[in-house]
C-alpha cells in the first residue's frame, strides 16, 4: 500500500513539472524577449541618422549660382558659331555672372548689358574664394603712422620696379583716415573728369535748371572718335539729357559728353570745379586725385537725398568697362569711373571701395606706362593700397 502511494505521488510531481515547463515555453513563443526588442530599435536608428544627414548636406554650387572671377585675360567670342572675338579683353580679376549655353558644356555666356559674349568655363573660379582670401588679410593692428609708413614704402618699391608716375589719394567714407601719395599733384584727367561733370549736371537737374527729358540733336560738329556708341549712329539723331548722361558714365561716350558740355556751358562747369575745391585748375583737362575724390564723395553722401544722384550712383556700378580698381580687388564691390588717354600714356580711376567694415574712396592717377600696362597699373596699385588698409586700426 505504501509503495502504491509513493508511486502515485511521484507521478503527480512529474505532471506538475511538465505542465510548468510547457506553459513557460508557450509564453516565450508568444512574447518576444526584451533583449530582442532592443535589438530591433538599434537596427532602425541608423536609418533616421542617414535621413537627417541628407537633409542638412548643402548642394554643391555651380558657376551659374554665384559670381565668378576671370583667372586669365581673354577676348570673349562674339558668337559661338563664328570666330570673331570681342575687341575688349576681360582682364584677370574681372567679376562676371554667367549663364549656361544649350548644348555646350565648356562654354558659358556672360550676363551683361550690352552683351559681352562667350567664354570658356574653365577660366572661371568662384568669387567667394577671393572674398575669403581678402578677409584673411584683415588684421587691424597698424596705427595711422605705421600704415602711412608701410604704404609709402610699398608704393616707392612699386615705382622703383615699374617706373612711371603715380599719384594717389584715399580717405575713409567716415573721415576716420586719409592718405596722400602725391595726392595734390595736378595730372591730366582724361575721362575721369566725366564723373564730376555728370555730378554737376545732376545738381542742376535737382535745382530744376535743366530737365532730364530735354532733347538734344547730334550734329556733325560733335563727331568724335574714341569711346562711346553715338559715333556709330547717324548724324541728326536726338537724345534726351538723361540718356546722354547715362552714356557718359556707363559707356564713357565722348560725343554724349561734348553735347552735354556744350548745352550746360564749359565755363560754368569749370566754375563748379572751383567751388568743389578752391585749388582746382581753371580748366577741365587737369586735376588732382584729392579734388577728383570729392566728386565721388559727393555722389556717395547724396545718393539717399537725391533721386538723380542715386541714378548716377547706380550707373557707376554698371560700367561696361572691366578695368581699374575693380579688377585689382575682385574680393570686394567697387563703384568707379576710369579715364584713359593712350596718346599721353595716362590712366586714372576714381573709386568707392565698398568694404563691409571700412568703406573708402581712392583715386589713382598714373602716367608713363605703355599701352600694354597703363590700365593694368591701376589694379596693381589698388591692391597695394587695399592690403595696407586692411591692417589699419
Amino acid at each position: 500500500m505504501k509503495k502504491k502511494l509513493f508511486v502515485l505521488l511521484s507521478l503527480f510531481c512529474i505532471l506538475i513539472v511538465v505542465s510548468f515547463l510547457t506553459i513557460k515555453k508557450v509564453k516565450s513563443v508568444a512574447e518576444p524577449a526584451p533583449e530582442k526588442v532592443e535589438k530591433r530599435k538599434e537596427i532602425s536608428a541608423p536609418k533616421e541618422v542617414v535621413a537627417e544627414k541628407k537633409e542638412t548636406t548643402p548642394e554643391k554650387k555651380t558657376v551659374f549660382d554665384e559670381a565668378q572671377v576671370v583667372t586669365k585675360e581673354v577676348h570673349p567670342k562674339v558668337t559661338l558659331t563664328g570666330t570673331e572675338l570681342s575687341e575688349d579683353a576681360l582682364p584677370i580679376g574681372t567679376v562676371v555672372k554667367v549663364k549656361p549655353v544649350q548644348g555646350q558644356d565648356q562654354w558659358v555666356e556672360i550676363i551683361s548689358d550690352p552683351k559681352k559674349g562667350f567664354i570658356e568655363k574653365d577660366i572661371l573660379e568662384p568669387r567667394e574664394i577671393h572674398i575669403e582670401q581678402r578677409e584673411e588679410k584683415r588684421k587691424p593692428t597698424l596705427t595711422q603712422e605705421a600704415f602711412k609708413e608701410n604704404l609709402d614704402k610699398d608704393l616707392q618699391e612699386f615705382v622703383k620696379e615699374k617706373g612711371g608716375d603715380i599719384s594717389i589719394y584715399a580717405e575713409a567714407v567716415d573721415q576716420s583716415f586719409s592718405y596722400s601719395y602725391n595726392g595734390d599733384k595736378i595730372n591730366r584727367t582724361a575721362s575721369s573728369i566725366k564723373l564730376p561733370f555728370i555730378t554737376y549736371l545732376m545738381t542742376l537737374i535737382d535745382e530744376k535748371k535743366i530737365d532730364l527729358n530735354t532733347q538734344l540733336t547730334y550734329t556733325a560738329n560733335f563727331k568724335l572718335d574714341g569711346t562711346g556708341i553715338i559715333q556709330f549712329e547717324p548724324v541728326g539723331g536726338q537724345y534726351s539729357v538723361g540718356k546722354l548722361a547715362e552714356l557718359v558714365i556707363r559707356y564713357s561716350d565722348n560725343i554724349a559728353y561734348v553735347m552735354l558740355l556744350n548745352y550746360v556751358g564749359e565755363q560754368e562747369f569749370i566754375n563748379y570745379l572751383g567751388r568743389l575745391d578752391s585749388a582746382s585748375p581753371n580748366n577741365r583737362a587737369f586735376s588732382s586725385p584729392r579734388i577728383l575724390t570729392k566728386a565721388m564723395n559727393y555722389v556717395y553722401t547724396h545718393q539717399d537725398k537725391s533721386k538723380n544722384i542715386n541714378t548716377l550712383y547706380n550707373w557707376l556700378q554698371q560700367s561696361i568697362f572691366d578695368d581699374g580698381v575693380a579688377v585689382g580687388l575682385p574680393g570686394v564691390d567697387v563703384a568707379h569711373k576710369t579715364g584713359w588717354m593712350p596718346m599721353y600714356a595716362v590712366s586714372n580711376d576714381i573709386a568707392l571701395v565698398k568694404d563691409t567694415k571700412k568703406p573708402y574712396f581712392v583715386t589713382i592717377m598714373t602716367g608713363g606706362y605703355d599701352e600694354s600696362y597703363s590700365e593694368k597699373s591701376i589694379g596693381d596699385i589698388a591692391k597695394i593700397v587695399d592690403n595696407q588698409l586692411l591692417q589699419l586700426k
